[in-house]
């Protein structure tokens, strides 16, 4: 221990005398439910100050981070969406590229029909 510095003596002699204690106290049943009950009060606050936070935001016409977090997700299924899409139309691209050229004949165009005049109504 002589090549250790002198502070460092003095911590691994408090851990000693410390560590046994508190591992006892983080291992007891009262440390978990305490735990527990810290984690559901947080949660709670967390939830009551956000919905707090979106009626402002709301208020004042500005989005909040849930209206955000829509929006993206939106935004990606979108995305997903116009992927798929662009994939179908590539397909169909190749594959009317990949077929040989039909025989085309223009069809004969018909005269348009012409136009009975309108009777008139009543006597002249």
């Amino acid at each position: 221990m002589a090549d250790q510095p002198s502070w460092r003596q003095g911590f691994d002699a408090l851990e000693k005398q410390v560590s046994p204690r508190l591992e006892s106290l983080v291992q007891s049943e009262q440390f978990a439910v305490a735990i527990g009950l810290a984690a559901r009060v947080q949660r709670a606050v967390e939830g009551e100050l956000s919905r707090s936070t979106r009626r402002v935001l709301h208020r004042l016409n500005l989005p909040a981070g849930s209206d955000v977090s829509r929006i993206l997700n939106e935004i990606g299924q979108l995305r997903v969406q116009v992927r798929a899409l662009s994939e179908e139309l590539d397909e169909a691209r190749a594959e009317l590229a990949s077929r040989p050229p039909a025989d085309v004949t223009p069809m004969a165009r018909k005269a348009p029909a012409k136009r009975r005049p309108a009777k008139k109504s009543g006597a002249a």
